[in-house]
């Protein structure tokens, strides 16, 4: 067994990012005589990402500072790629630490394989089978796969998705999705206890949360979700909707054009990752095509329609607590008045266990990584890893 402490990289650019990764670092930092963190930056979201490292209490060493305005693909992921070679030369590291699928994991994730440094990726497995949805997320998520050491896969249907790929099983290890456990520690900080905006009145009326920016969506479909969305609150007089505008002139155009001026609907400024919260468990219903929100929405019980045609997490529509309903009007109030309507309907998708983690998931990566690190077998026996009960929930459903 390998006695020295091992060196281990976590990078991050993102807000989702940190604070998917906040519980892997806190945990990392628990285990001194075994592991010493180094924490790398690139800033692919500025602003967003202080205040989470904030509140988490992360330093990264290395600051790239990479965000330029109105920055490509290609171009940020040529910076991340370059940057991340020359920081990967001057501090060598025993692992790399890649979180999801953004172009900071991808491009991190790539610049370790060429400097031959193990990498670890956490949410390993999530996949759509769209290249296009989401964009280019999926692919993003992929390529990062490609060359993975050791892939920390939320839920059995992740890991049976890389399983399906090729991927050996003993690279593989079902932890739960981190996501939880950060969520379980901003509740215990009281993070999420914030009031309604000042304009939105705390009366009592049922409230529709949504969160639709994804380029997928821009154009006539996202037409259709801001036509839904007042169909909605028109038919049911006791639901108030927040929408959260993106400030992507795509997303505000039609929704300011399209809901602006509705009596009791409140389009708001973007929220900080803790309002959000906030409003997330203050809630009824949630409208998104977030990925992330479709993990969080369950913690805290709330049903969830699902603005996509497809998802990479499909768990909670196998479930019963969500439901993929596309972007079509009709669809949109179909679904969302079928759950306003019944108490029953309601009961059975706020009800169910989160098929995405139980809070322990960075704990088992942990002691994965430091498993496999020392090459001792198995990485982390499967009666500890993370079962979401997927199966089961669904015969349940099905009753």
């Amino acid at each position: 067994m390998v006695n020295k402490r091992l060196r281990v990289g976590v990078v991050f650019g993102t807000r989702p990012e940190a604070i998917k990764l906040a519980p892997v670092i806190s945990e990392l930092n628990s285990r001194p005589e075994q592991f010493q963190p180094f924490l790398i930056s690139t800033a692919q979201h500025r602003s967003m990402l202080d205040q989470v490292m904030n509140v988490f209490g992360i330093a990264p060493h290395v600051d790239l500072d990479l965000m330029q305005t109105n920055q490509t693909l290609s171009s940020l992921t040529c910076r991340v790629l370059q940057a991340m070679d020359s920081v990967l030369l001057e501090n060598p590291l025993d692992a790399l630490v890649v979180q999801g699928d953004t172009t900071t994991a991808f491009a991190a994730a790539l610049a370790a394989f060429y400097r031959r440094v193990l990498v670890a990726h956490v949410e390993a497995g999530l996949r759509s089978r769209d290249i296009a949805n989401p964009f280019p997320e999926e692919v993003n998520r992929r390529l990062a796969g490609v060359v993975t050491a050791l892939h920390f896969a939320p839920t059995p249907l992740a890991r049976e998705n890389l399983l399906a790929e090729g991927i050996a099983a003993d690279q593989i290890v079902t932890t739960g999705n981190t996501v939880v456990d950060a969520v379980k520690m901003l509740v215990d900080m009281q993070m999420a206890d914030q009031p309604l905006p000042a304009s939105v009145p705390d009366d009592g009326s049922r409230i529709l949360l949504i969160t639709s920016h994804r380029r997928e969506s821009w154009g006539t479909e996202l037409e259709n979700i801001c036509d839904a969305i007042r169909e909605i609150v028109t038919s049911f007089s006791d639901v108030r909707a927040i929408y959260p505008v993106h400030m992507n002139p795509n997303v505000r155009g039609t929704v300011m054009t399209r809901l602006g001026n509705l009596d009791r609907v409140h389009l708001i400024e973007p929220v900080d990752y803790f309002g959000f919260l906030s409003l997330l468990r203050r809630s009824y219903l949630v409208l998104t095509d977030s990925g992330g929100v479709q993990e969080e929405a369950p913690t805290f019980g709330k049903p969830v329609l699902v603005l996509r045609k497809v998802t990479e997490r499909p768990e909670a529509s196998m479930m019963g607590l969500a439901r993929i309903v596309g972007t079509t009007r009709e669809a949109i109030v179909r679904e969302a008045s079928d759950i306003l309507s019944s108490t029953v309907v309601y009961r059975t998708m706020s009800e169910g266990v989160n098929p995405y983690g139980d809070g322990r998931a960075a704990s088992r990566i942990v002691e994965s990584l430091w498993r496999w690190m020392n090459r001792v077998t198995p990485v982390l026996d499967l009666s500890q890893q993370f079962d979401s009960g997927v199966k089961e929930q669904i015969a349940t459903v099905a009753l």
